[in-house]
């Protein structure tokens, strides 16, 4: 299964999630310290995924199932853990994050972006994810700026467990 996903950054952030687990509100008087370190808590529990892209732009996101990356050659890459719930994972991007974090009756995702995502069977998944191009290289812009990787594993127990410090590729 394959699916390309465009998706809007005007922050420098996006993400997968699982918005059934996803823990969204924080405060109405969130800072980014704060959303920070929700985001990464949420990472650890494998309720999201979430990087810097570099800047911000328009993203168009591949993401493929069980397959090899299609992509051989690429800037950066990652690897972690994430569970889906409820049949499916949403991109998700910090604009979003954030009105969810400060406003309680805010439901994700977003009617501009509840037709982002792809539809999976439940339980934990292997993600490998790569941004295929150097941001500061907008002159060499590839068709698809972001792969996603997911695979399916029936024992998650023989995987490292998901314990990062700070949002993937993040410099603040």
């Amino acid at each position: 299964m394959h699916k390309t996903l465009n998706i809007s950054d005007d922050s420098g952030f996006i993400g997968l999630a699982n918005l059934s687990k996803y823990d969204s509100f924080i405060s109405p008087d969130w800072d980014f310290e704060m959303i920070k370190m929700r985001i990464i808590e949420q990472i650890n529990s494998n309720n999201i995924l979430f990087w810097s892209t570099g800047r911000e732009d328009n993203w168009k996101v591949s993401i493929t199932i069980a397959n090899d990356l299609v992509t051989n050659e690429f800037y950066r890459r990652e690897e972690a853990l994430i569970q889906v719930t409820n049949g499916k994972l949403h991109l998700v991007n910090y604009e979003t994050l954030s009105m969810a974090a400060q406003f309680q009756d805010t439901k994700l995702p977003e009617n501009h972006l509840a037709g982002l995502f792809i539809e999976l069977e439940n339980g934990t998944y292997l993600v490998e994810f790569v941004q295929i191009i150097n941001p500061e290289e907008v002159e060499k812009r590839a068709e698809i700026d972001f792969e996603i990787r997911l695979e399916l594993i029936s024992d998650p127990s023989e995987y490292c467990p998901n314990d990062f410090g700070n949002i993937f590729w993040n410099i603040y």
